[in-house]
């Protein structure tokens, strides 16, 4: 990424001389960018956790794992999300799944034999915690590079409006 140095009593005057639509646009856009550095950077976690299964279309739609990376911006720019729910099955490998049983207090248990088990999964999926790496690696140098991205943007949309 290029480094720009810029005044920062000029970068003010610029924002300060954009209309309140177009200061907006600079927020979505940065925010917009900030949040498509960490969806880039947990999709590449999850590609690295589970291998050709993140990219695979055999399954629930012809859709992929990594499709179920969501990220956007808010229209006022006062906030972006990044999530995991955009394919339901990223929950369970971002969490981990464990088997559930019933307790002893039910007739089955009262009889002798085990608790029942409730889950029909075939084995535990361990936690694999791409998105929680991903937010850890990403955080520092999404705050770090605002600055810049705010700049970039600010100077983008003046020289638009100076065409």
């Amino acid at each position: 990424m290029n480094n720009i140095e810029v005044d920062a009593r000029q970068v003010t005057s610029m924002f300060a001389d954009l209309t309140g639509r177009q200061q907006r646009q600079v927020y979505r856009s940065v925010l917009r960018k900030g949040a498509g550095i960490l969806a880039t950077e947990t999709k590449r976690q999850l590609r690295q956790t589970l291998g050709r299964a993140a990219s695979s279309r055999n399954w629930w739609n012809g859709r992929t794992l990594v499709s179920g990376v969501k990220s956007n911006a808010d229209r006022n720019g006062t906030e972006a999300k990044v999530h995991i729910m955009g394919d339901f099955r990223l929950k369970f490998f971002e969490m981990g799944t464990r088997v559930r049983r019933t307790t002893g207090n039910n007739s089955a248990s009262v009889r002798g034999r085990n608790p029942i088990r409730r889950q029909r999964v075939a084995a535990n999926i361990n936690a694999a915690h791409f998105f929680r790496t991903a937010k850890t690696n990403k955080e520092r140098e999404i705050f770090d590079n605002m600055d810049n991205l705010i700049s970039q943007s600010i100077q983008r949309i003046a020289n638009r409006n100076r065409l």
